[in-house]
């Protein structure tokens, strides 16, 4: 089963009208209707594999729920470097801000000084999320 897949099985139809509502730049039927719990779960199962790492090399993601997922696994990284990467490579990518905000590694924390560097160059940035993302 494809990580897509798994996302469907833990859908929310209720959850996927409520969200379109919140984003209503997504179409509503980009959104899987995945809840945040949900997710995180799935995240912490995928961490590590094979599996997350086939899927966060596909970008663009078509789904909502699998942007949210992506931002949730980068989430997990414990190396600043690493999770650096990664959220730069998946910043042109997102489109709402759900996605952004859901987007906080843990491990930037630990790096402020590096990560100031970033902010500032985030900041000024003409795509709206990485500016807001920073």
């Amino acid at each position: 089963m494809t990580v897509t897949e798994r996302l469907f099985t833990l859908q929310d139809t209720k959850y996927r009208d409520f969200s379109a509502r919140l984003t209503p730049n997504i179409s509503k039927d980009a959104i899987i209707g995945v809840r945040a719990p949900a997710i995180r779960a799935l995240a912490k199962e995928l961490y590590g594999t094979d599996e997350a790492a086939r899927f966060m090399a596909e970008l663009p993601h078509k789904y909502f729920d699998e942007n949210n997922l992506h931002g949730a696994l980068i989430c997990r990284i414990r190396d600043y470097a690493s999770a650096m990467a990664e959220t730069e490579r998946f910043l042109p990518y997102i489109d709402n801000w759900a996605v952004c905000d859901g987007l906080s590694p843990k491990v930037f924390g630990k790096h402020k000084a590096e990560l100031l560097e970033k902010i500032r160059l985030w900041i000024p940035s003409e795509h709206i999320y990485t500016c807001r993302f920073g």
